[in-house]
């Protein structure tokens, strides 16, 4: 390897440990130069952005190229997500250094998530509820200390369809393993009703909030999800449904596998990478990043070109935090961004601040006032 290659690619391992927050930029003035550059794009119009990614892409070499990122992953095995699509603004530290606004206490809610049984029982699952807590006729039901509930069947043959109830709170999420083998990923605020075993010939479930579907395949009882009059069908496959009801619409995202999407009349077939967004006003059919629609599951917050009034949707989601905003402009300000979602919510606004022209003051019961600077 030349000596000038072998400059760009140490250059382009630093830039890249400075994102993760593994260190600072500190005195190294191309790494600063390199990085500050990548927040400028940020704020930048989008035909602006080819302009500023040139010249990133002349101080750390080709492997720093948009699309791909794959040189890099090789030193980043343990990030659940690179850096894709636009690299500009995408946080990954777990803080920022510098000038740091004096807010109110935040204080995170506790609430316990909640399983309601078929006979009417609600069970607060806390901690004390681990190992095989409850066991009925078809199922005992487990959970473990990672945040999960499992179904396991007991082998006996239900003759009718016993529905549990999971609500998963503000401020946290949750995972249910159901008897079939389907591994669900619930996201904070939502619910989710499914049998405790499946009978007959098809196996569905009931979804409002956002959940993330890992479902086991069984050619003989196609899998549905039903949410905000749409029905998901599929027989085995990872996709993501989002029906939070605030946006009067669901959003289905395959990662793998296919799945047939109907809302009405309407019906479709997505493919891995493809989105339907059904409501009122129809189905639309895009190709996406699924990584975006995802990246909650792993614990991550992804923004691209996102309002900071959908943004706020999803920390009040996350860390209960309700905003309000000074205007209209403040409320359609963009953002984008990949941020650590074990970021306190006072170090989530620093790091927006440090792009948006924007100011985060906390005030009593959990409310921040967003404010122009």
């Amino acid at each position: 390897m030349d000596r000038k290659k072998e400059n760009s690619e140490e250059l382009f391992r630093k830039v890249w440990r400075v994102l993760k927050g593994e260190e600072e930029a500190g005195s190294d003035g191309e790494v600063r130069e390199v990085v500050e550059r990548m927040f400028r794009v940020a704020e930048m119009p989008a035909l602006e952005e080819d302009r500023v990614w040139a010249q990133v892409e002349r101080r750390i070499g080709k492997n720093g190229k948009r699309r791909g990122w794959g040189r890099v992953m090789r030193y980043a095995a343990a990030v659940t997500v690179p850096l894709w699509g636009v690299a500009a603004g995408y946080l990954l530290w777990s803080g920022w250094q510098g000038s740091r606004q004096e807010v109110a206490a935040y204080v995170r809610p506790q609430n316990a998530v909640v399983l309601t049984l078929a006979s009417g029982e609600r069970v607060a699952l806390d901690r004390k509820h681990t190992g095989d807590f409850l066991v009925t006729e078809a199922v005992s039901i487990r959970q473990d200390s990672s945040r999960g509930l499992a179904y396991e069947s007991r082998g006996e043959q239900a003759t009718e369809l016993q529905y549990n109830v999971l609500d998963v709170p503000v401020a946290t999420e949750y995972r249910l393993v159901m008897e079939d083998g389907t591994v669900v990923y619930l996201n904070a605020d939502s619910r989710l009703k499914y049998p405790e075993v499946f009978t007959g010939g098809e196996r569905k479930v009931y979804l409002e909030g956002e959940a993330y579907f890992e479902v086991a395949k069984d050619e003989a009882c196609p899998f549905a999800v039903v949410a905000g009059g749409v029905e998901v069908r599929v027989l085995g496959t990872h996709f993501n449904v989002n029906a939070y009801p605030e946006k009067h619409q669901v959003t289905t995202t395959l990662v793998e596998g296919k799945v047939e999407v109907s809302s009405g009349k309407r019906h479709a077939v997505l493919s891995p990478g493809v989105q339907a967004v059904a409501s009122e006003q129809g189905m639309k059919l895009q190709e996406v990043d699924v990584r975006e629609y995802v990246g909650w599951k792993d614990g991550l917050f992804v923004f691209s070109r996102m309002p900071l009034e959908e943004i706020m949707r999803q920390v009040y989601r996350w860390y209960g935090v309700q905003a309000v905003f000074f205007s209209e402009e403040v409320r359609r300000m963009t953002f984008t961004g990949v941020i650590n979602k074990a970021m306190s919510a006072e170090e989530l606004f620093q790091v927006i601040e440090k792009v948006v022209h924007v100011r985060f003051t906390m005030g009593k019961d959990n409310r921040v006032v967003i404010t122009p600077k």
